[in-house]
């Protein structure tokens, strides 16, 4: 696999990720803030971090991981991917519940909701949405 190739691959995919990812987030964070309460929006705030930071970090050491090392297995970058975002995640919602009062129904639903545009990636990839 070629390392330039490869890195900027998995930054396109980071990016298109970041972009269903912050459609869906912000979609939420606008009804959440026309339907609730401060520490609920607060709450769906931090949910779409937590979505969103873990997702960035774990395409972002992939990258660099290709950058570093020319021949890697595509498989190892997809575990190492899926295990940074996981353990992140975790980390990052076990510190929020424990330091920061927050609403956990509303941060688990945004978390829910923004995770889920990663599914959005695909239709992102059209030629009509293309911003490239």
């Amino acid at each position: 696999m070629n390392a330039d190739s490869g890195f900027s691959d998995i930054l396109s995919a980071a990016k298109k990720i970041l972009i269903g990812q912050t459609i869906l987030g912000s979609l939420f964070i606008c009804f959440s803030s026309i339907s609730a309460d401060w520490l609920c929006i607060k709450s769906s705030i931090i949910g779409v971090a937590i979505a969103v930071i873990p997702s960035l970090l774990g395409l972002m050491t992939a990258a660099f991981k290709i950058k570093t090392n020319k021949d890697i297995n595509i498989r190892y970058l997809a575990k190492l991917n899926s295990f940074i975002k996981w353990v992140y995640t975790a980390v990052m919602m076990l510190a929020v519940v424990r330091f920061i009062p927050v609403n956990h129904v509303a941060m688990l639903l945004a978390y829910s909701v923004t995770f889920l545009g990663c599914f959005l990636t695909p239709i992102l990839n059209k030629p009509q949405f293309r911003m490239t």
